[in-house]
């Protein structure tokens, strides 16, 4: 026999009563027999469904994940917007009666949209309370409708499940729409996660090894707020992104793309990297000149040129998530070419003369002014690469090892955007981050290439609609 087939009988039964919700206007399903297509109209916005209003599922036989489409139990329907302007919704589960052995990883819920292979939302109900959302911030076109289809399903894990016979589950759905985006802002979502907020400066002479939380600091807009040492809250996915290859250590091919947050900016825009390498490049292919410590060179020319990592990066960016550019700003990042020693055959670039020449270190999140025409301060990119200040801020330093801080991977050897020193006979350098976590410069061809990975900055405006930050619920933006 079949070993999907091979289950043992567990009775789940579950009923799902459909209510919509718009201000204060509620209407109740009640009816258990009536069948044919309904609508229910509130405001704007409808909901159009099939059949029986109220319907009871008994016997409910456990599911394996990738089997929820035939086997689940589900309600369908449809959200249209009647009206002539944007409108946004949020769908959940309200009135949740759910019986406490139900209250596990395995029982399960899902909520997609009709023909696009990534869920609105998933979870499970081992936190459940008595609401859950499964959709914020919806948007729905004038006159436009979507379908969608909500699955809650005991999750078959070839255990014995048989302690489950005969628990109950029961809760309403609720759309509630509205004419703006809801919900606070997701900078400030990441401050409240992270309260009480730290203002006093780090030793920088140390490293750091532990979760040092939040801290406030300056930048040339403002108010900067960063995190430092092994955080485990700072994590960040695009709903739908994955790794398109396996680093053979930290993620699969396929596997979501997470992001770690470094810091709110002074313009309240949010600051990631990728938690891990989108593959090898040179930061310049040549080397025998000052300028190809620059993200871009000959600057002050009709014909300026982009550098190699830049060139790589913008290709992927351009590749990979423009499904996403909606919620990416064009915002500031720094290649500090300013010059403290500024001889013709040696230069001693500004975060080499920070970060080493100074006991304790001095970091800095602003950018100094350059006269060089390379390098400098971008203003409109949508993806470049962090700081070495920036790496030094979350927990590096230059003469020690450091395994514990959130930048830290023991594959991964990584560029910044900092340069670091030139000299005529070994060419140009530029900051890095080695395998056990400590800064060093490299020659910007680097053999092989160092790793890239890719810096963005997430609009100020964006608002939370999910997680926590950590690594198995992360704060979720949405394509």
């Amino acid at each position: 026999m079949n070993e999907k087939n091979n289950k043992k009988i567990k009775a789940i039964i579950i009923s799902i009563v459909l209510v919509t919700l718009i201000g204060i206007a509620v209407a109740f399903f009640t009816s258990r027999s009536e069948s044919g297509k309904k609508t229910v109209r509130v405001g704007n916005l409808s909901i159009i469904y099939e059949n029986e209003k109220v319907f009871k599922l008994s016997n409910q036989f456990p599911v394996y994940d990738e089997d929820i489409e035939e086997d689940a139990s589900k309600i369908e329907f449809t959200v249209r917007n009647n009206g002539d302007v944007l409108e946004y919704a949020s769908i959940s589960m309200i009135d949740i009666a759910i019986d406490e052995k139900l209250k596990i990883p395995d029982f399960k819920y899902a909520l997609y949209e009709k023909n696009i292979s990534e869920p609105v939302k998933e979870g499970n109900f081992e936190n459940a309370g008595t609401e859950i959302n499964v959709g914020k911030n919806i948007e729905f076109e004038a006159e436009a409708s979507k379908d969608y289809v909500l699955y809650v399903w005991l999750s078959e894990n070839d255990g014995d499940q048989s302690n489950l016979m005969g628990t109950t589950f029961k809760a309403k759905i609720k759309l509630e729409g509205y004419g703006k985006k809801q919900g606070k802002l997701l900078s400030k979502k990441i401050k409240e996660d992270n309260a009480p907020i730290k203002e006093d400066k780090p030793d920088f002479d140390q490293i750091a090894t532990e979760d040092e939380g939040l801290i406030k600091d300056k930048d040339d807009d403002g108010d900067t707020y960063y995190f430092r040492g092994a955080v485990e809250d700072n994590y960040v996915k695009f709903n739908g992104l994955t790794w398109a290859e396996s680093d053979g250590s930290y993620h699969e091919a396929g596997e979501d793309m997470l992001w770690r947050i470094v810091r709110i900016n002074g313009d309240g825009t949010i600051r990631l990297i990728a938690d891990g390498s989108i593959g090898n490049s040179a930061f310049n292919e040549n080397w025998n000149e000052e300028k190809y410590v620059g993200y871009t060179y000959d600057n002050n020319t009709s014909n300026r040129q982009d550098s190699t990592i830049k060139t790589y990066l913008e290709d992927w960016y351009n590749n990979n998530m423009m499904p996403y550019d909606e919620y990416i700003a064009e915002s500031k990042f720094c290649n500090d070419t300013s010059t403290i020693t500024d001889e013709e055959y040696y230069k001693v670039y500004g975060a080499y003369d920070r970060l080493s020449n100074n006991n304790p270190p001095i970091p800095s999140f602003k950018c100094n002014v350059t006269n060089k025409p390379y390098g400098g301060l971008y203003t409109d990119l949508k993806v470049g690469l962090i700081t070495a200040d920036e790496v030094m801020f979350a927990g590096g330093h230059p003469f020690q090892e450091n395994y514990y801080y959130y930048l830290y991977r023991s594959n991964s050897n990584f560029w910044t955007a900092s340069p670091d020193e030139f000299f005529a006979d070994n060419g140009a350098g530029v900051w890095s981050v080695y395998s056990n976590g400590i800064m060093n410069p490299d020659g910007v061809p680097d053999g092989d290439g160092q790793e890239a990975r890719p810096a963005v900055n997430l609009r100020s405006d964006l608002l939370y609609t999910d997680g926590d930050g950590s690594y198995m619920n992360p704060y979720v933006i949405s394509g």
